[in-house]
């Protein structure tokens, strides 16, 4: 700020008029006065507003033409002040911000070579010096940023190991006492059997919601393996057709999306499960312009016989595709039967 101050000054005082003109602030005609405090006022101001800066060293500059004064600084405010837009803002921007008052000055200092030769050359480096800096700032905030998200995924990847070596264990070993029960009670007991079975089954789908998980969190989500395994799990009375795109576009989803399809599909299938039985699904997911679309349709009876509490799935879903800024809708089939479709857009809404 100091050096700011001590360049306007100079610049002010010598501003316009010839080299024996040495106080331009404080002698002079009025126009030529007023001239030499803006381009003060810009210099001195132009780290805390530098669009302002560069508009009102311009039009000190025009000004000061039209007056016919004599420009001995080929208007340093305005390209002190051009570094800072260009550095501060992206390209596009900081051209509509700059190009107005720069053309302005240029047409303005035309009629006079001595003083627009170097009043180009300025402008020019002044833009050029305002690149390389954005450059620089922007390759040092992607360097932060790609550290910060290698962090976060060293964090995550941590979480994900601890959690599979301890819930899985556990898991692992409740699924696997559950069967030697089952095993060991041959023909007796048929509803304990049938019970011990439950308890296998839940636990090996408990496991494969885990390893869902945990790949959410290593940001390795395969949507595609998810919704095979939710396919292979169904009862048999519970048939069902996936109609996915290529696996290339699968793999690109963000995890988020990818986790929320999946999501969708799984609540789809579990409501068919409880309340639509037997019945034929038909899961369909492709890709729009405007995202990701999810469609489930069955054949069954729909959950409209279900009880009051069997809706809350349909809520659920509804507010995780809503989260990304998608829409769900859940209704009847005019031929019979149930569909949910939901519409997910390619870029999550932003929720911080």
């Amino acid at each position: 700020m100091l050096l700011d101050v001590v360049v306007a000054y100079l610049s002010a005082v010598i501003a316009i008029g010839p080299s024996d003109h040495t106080a331009s602030v404080f002698a002079g005609p009025v126009v030529e006065r007023c001239c030499a405090v803006v381009w003060f006022a810009a210099i001195v101001g132009r780290r805390f507003a530098p669009g302002g800066a560069l508009w009102a060293g311009a039009a000190a500059t025009v000004a000061a033409s039209a007056a016919g004064a004599e420009i001995t600084n080929v208007s340093l405010a305005s390209a002190l002040a051009l570094t800072l837009v260009v550095q501060s803002r992206p390209g596009r921007i900081a051209a509509e911000v700059a190009v107005l008052p720069v053309v302005a000055v240029g047409v303005a200092l035309a009629g006079d070579s001595d003083a627009f030769v170097p009043a180009v050359a300025a402008h020019a480096v002044a833009w050029l010096a305002g690149r390389a800096q954005r450059a620089r700032h922007e390759t040092r905030e992607a360097l932060r940023a790609h550290a910060s998200r290698q962090a976060v995924a060293a964090e995550r990847a941590r979480m994900a190991r601890e959690l599979h070596d301890a819930v899985g264990h556990a898991v692992t070993v409740m699924v696997t006492h559950a069967g030697a029960a089952r095993l060991a009670l041959g023909g007796d007991a048929p509803p304990v059997r049938e019970a011990l079975g439950r308890i296998e089954e839940v636990g090996r789908g408990a496991m494969s919601d885990l390893d869902r998980v945990l790949g959410l969190l290593t940001d390795s989500y395969d949507l595609q393996a998810t919704l095979s395994g939710l396919v292979a799990r169904l009862p048999a009375d519970v048939t069902a057709e996936l109609r996915l795109p290529s696996r290339d576009l699968l793999t690109v989803l963000p995890p988020e999306i990818a986790e929320t399809a999946g999501r969708v599909v799984q609540e789809s299938l579990t409501n068919v499960v409880r309340h639509a039985r037997p019945a034929h699904v038909v899961v369909a997911i492709q890709g729009t312009g405007r995202g990701m679309e999810i469609v489930v349709t069955d054949d069954g009876r729909g959950p409209a016989a279900s009880p009051p509490g069997g809706r809350r799935g349909l809520a659920g879903m509804r507010e995780r595709v809503v989260g990304l800024g998608g829409t769900l809708d859940a209704g009847p089939v005019a031929a019979g039967g149930w569909q949910v479709r939901a519409m997910i857009p390619a870029t999550p809404k932003e929720t911080r």
